[in-house]
């Protein structure tokens, strides 16, 4: 008898098909099981991108619309932050969901809001029920911030989590691509329709795929879960020894307690509140970095940049070309090198290129230089848009997915993306202002110095997650540097 059917036995499967099935999950590749089902949290995260870039094409093309309506900047600046401050909302609801209804189910739902959100602004015949629209697709993008990392985190194999976490930020910068691509050469309205497919496809991905093991496990149901377990991971020796530590760890979870002492008992454990301070900081950083403003408002930028109104539209799409690729470079360095690094890397470089900018902007602005060089200006944001998207921009979204236990999944994610969406809310909605009275040097000055102070923090407790199960990350948090972490990196695949 072969190793894959002595496992196969273990799951008390009668119907031999299914154990045939099973079985040949090892010969199909999981890696390709992985990827598919992934593509439909991809899908979701296009969506999100193109819910942070949609305001780019929407404000230009209203304020230069005919007719009798005349919108103040106050005005304009909601079109951009309304998802944003609805991001808050969807934070709220998101680990309920995902612990109540599944991490598949609830991205199910999710993409039948993000579909009406689309829509109504679609066929919005006025300002108010864009809004409502922005709203309800920027409710949507707060939903998935902890959703998406978490399913993929859970469904994806040790050697592939980290590429297809990184994914999910590459999937939002490529969402952001589409959104101008579409407002580039076509009306906001018909844009918006468009955008509607990718929740639409990424449902019908979703529908299809078996759930989460880890959510089957915590409701205990083991059958479930070790077909879904086979079905993404594979018969391995390697990786049913993962199998069997996740259902030992919840098998001494399984004490009946009442629901308050078992969640004061887990945030009280380290392996919930030191991920949870990191990730937070982490998180806010990426948001005072500008990553945001720049999707909210690129074509304004783009013309101080610039120096006039001429091919503003060009240097936007050039800049989301330029993001893509970034994204799909971290998402090989993060393979090869790690997310420490990467981080590091990306935060020293950040803050560089921002306070260069800063002073370039401010010699033009003070006429010590006489005319903006469209060359300088623009290759500055240039290398600010890979480097930043090299490790700040993507790695928070990465690591939120890995970081926590299990039993605390939800909850540490939810609380790590709110503080994100009020940064991103905050970020969003206060630029405008802050170009007008400090100038875009000053608003670039600031970013750059909120990006140094982040870089120090992540520089002393950032932890490497790279190659390591669920399971050894937990217990890095819980034991440190002590000898029982040091046992368990000895089984680090």
């Amino acid at each position: 008898m072969d190793h894959g059917t002595a496992e196969l036995e273990k799951i008390n499967i009668s119907d031999e098909n299914e154990v045939k099935s099973l079985k040949d999950v090892d010969t199909n590749r999981p890696f390709r099981r992985q990827a598919f089902v992934s593509m439909g949290s991809f899908l979701l995260s296009f969506s999100a991108g193109a819910t942070a870039g949609i305001s780019a094409i929407i404000i230009p093309q209203l304020l230069h619309e005919e007719g009798r309506h005349k919108y103040s900047t106050e005005m304009m600046s909601w079109v951009a932050a309304m998802s944003s401050l609805a991001l808050l909302f969807g934070n709220m609801i998101s680990g309920y969901l995902m612990e109540r209804f599944g991490r598949r189910m609830s991205q199910i739902i999710l993409s039948m809001f993000y579909i009406s959100g689309w829509l109504i602004i679609g066929f919005s015949t006025n300002i108010y029920y864009m809004l409502v629209g922005r709203f309800i697709t920027g409710f949507c993008q707060g939903w998935l911030g902890p959703l998406g990392p978490v399913f993929i985190g859970e469904i994806s194999s040790p050697a592939y989590r980290g590429l297809f976490l990184a994914g999910l930020s590459l999937s939002i910068a490529s969402g952001v691509f589409m959104s101008h691509l579409f407002g580039t050469f076509l009306h906001w309205s018909h844009a918006s329709i468009l955008c509607a497919l990718f929740p639409l496809l990424g449902c019908v991905i979703l529908y299809f795929s078996p759930e989460s093991p880890s959510w089957l496990a915590s409701k205990n149901d083991i059958d479930k879960c070790k077909k879904s377990f086979y079905w993404y991971r594979g018969t391995s020796l390697v990786m049913q020894n993962e199998l069997d530590k996740m259902l030992a760890e919840y098998e001494k979870k399984k004490e009946v307690k009442p629901k308050w002492e078992t969640l004061k008992d887990n945030i009280q454990k380290p392996e919930f509140w030191k991920p949870l301070c990191i990730m937070i900081v982490f998180f806010i950083v990426t948001q005072l970095s500008g990553i945001n403003v720049i999707c909210a408002y690129t074509t304004d930028i783009m013309k101080v940049l610039i120096g006039n109104n001429k091919n503003t539209y060009t240097a936007m799409l050039a800049t989301d070309v330029l993001r893509v690729v970034a994204l799909i470079s971290a998402c090989i360095l993060l393979r090869r090198i790690g997310r420490r690094p990467l981080a590091i890397f990306s935060g020293v470089f950040t803050t560089l290129s921002l306070i260069t900018l800063s002073i370039y902007l401010y010699l033009v602005e003070k006429r010590i230089i006489r005319h903006i060089s469209p060359l300088i200006s623009l290759g500055l944001m240039a290398i600010y848009i890979v480097v930043s998207n090299l490790g700040i921009s993507p790695l928070p979204w990465n690591m939120v997915g890995e970081v926590f236990a299990s039993e605390t999944k939800g909850l540490g994610s939810g609380i790590s993306v709110m503080m994100t969406s009020m940064a991103f809310f905050g970020t969003v909605k206060t630029a405008p202002a802050m170009f007008h009275t400090i100038g875009h040097h000053g608003t670039y000055l600031f970013y750059g110095l909120s990006t140094l102070c982040g870089t120090v923090f992540l520089y002393f407790f950032l932890p490497e997650t790279r190659g390591k199960t669920l399971l050894q990350i937990a217990e890095h948090f819980r034991y440190g540097n002590k000898e029982k972490s040091k046992e368990s990196n000895n089984h680090c695949v």
